[in-house]
């Protein structure tokens, strides 16, 4: 069970199952649901079926409350079983405008990167979202980038802001500025098992899981890098027509990091080499792989 914060104006508690009745009174007003993943609830049974998903779930959640006591007014919670340690935060629009959100984010904060071991936070928001944005931006959280999401109750897609913090940053307080948003590109590889294809690219090659659908997979998004929006991305699809040993597409990594190295750690794991360390007349230092699936893979950086 994790700790009981306490701020200026705040107690911030490990959710409970009876939390839900105070929750629903902010969960069926249209205008606090407007960037959640679900429209807004018409009953106390919703609002309780999602707070006992919450507790059922890897995350870590706290109730926000005011220091004279009363009902919870809202969450701030660690989601688990995520690549990138990821943030979200909720309030009664009745309470909008104190400074309670981003007074309850510096708290858990605090606790994430002190008590959790957390090396950095990520928050993913609607653009549209300009109170959410101020928040993350108040507190100290730089922009990374951005990506394009579609909640099932929206007939079309909308973009969402990727938010940083490292522990580096909040400890020292270097928390200004923000890095230029950038849409990426995401090859698509057929595979005949998501799930081991995952996991491969995980143990072996160092990138870490965004999401799998479906159970088992039927598809998914791994990435190598600090934030969900920065770095290599490859989504992962279930395809049942054979695979060519050496099937005919190959990707291109840029490396932020020492090419001798990284090749050293992949070989050391048993990793398919296609080819060692070269430094190439264009003026990369590059190396080749193949995954489990027979892709190739040339890792380089200038040299």
């Amino acid at each position: 069970m994790h700790s009981t914060l306490r701020t200026e104006r705040l107690v911030l508690r490990p959710l409970a199952p009876d939390d839900a009745e105070d929750l629903f009174d902010a969960y069926r007003r249209p205008e606090a649901m407007r960037f959640m993943d679900d429209g807004a609830h018409s009953s106390e049974a919703e609002t309780k079926k999602m707070v006992d998903g919450m507790l059922d779930g890897p995350g870590t959640v706290w109730t926000v409350r005011t220091a004279e006591g009363g009902p919870a007014l809202g969450y701030v919670d660690y989601i688990g079983n995520a690549g990138v340690p990821g943030m979200g935060y909720f309030l009664h629009p009745d309470h909008w405008g104190n400074g309670y959100t981003s007074e309850a984010v510096r708290a858990v904060l605090d606790y994430g990167f002190d008590e959790m071991g957390l090396d950095r936070v990520e928050l993913w928001i609607s653009e549209e979202n300009r109170a959410s944005v101020r928040v993350a931006e108040k507190v100290g959280f730089r922009r990374r980038g951005r990506m394009r999401q579609k909640y099932h109750q929206d007939e079309t897609g909308h973009d969402k802001l990727t938010y940083g913090i490292t522990a580096e940053q909040w400890r020292t307080g270097q928390l200004a500025g923000n890095a230029q948003a950038a849409y990426l590109l995401a090859p698509i590889l057929a595979v005949p098992d998501v799930q081991a294809a995952a996991e491969y690219f995980c143990d072996k090659l160092g990138f870490t899981v965004g999401f799998l659908y479906g159970n088992p997979p039927t598809h998914g998004g791994i990435h190598l890098g600090e934030w969900t929006s920065e770095g290599a991305h490859i989504q992962l699809s279930l395809t049942d027509q054979p695979l060519p040993e050496k099937p005919p597409v190959g990707f291109y990594v840029f490396m932020g990091e020492d090419v001798d190295g990284l090749y050293e750690r992949y070989q050391a794991a048993g990793v398919h080499i296609e080819r060692e360390p070269t430094d190439e007349p264009w003026g990369m230092r590059e190396f080749a792989i193949r995954d489990c699936n027979g892709y190739l893979l040339r890792f380089g950086r200038p040299s």
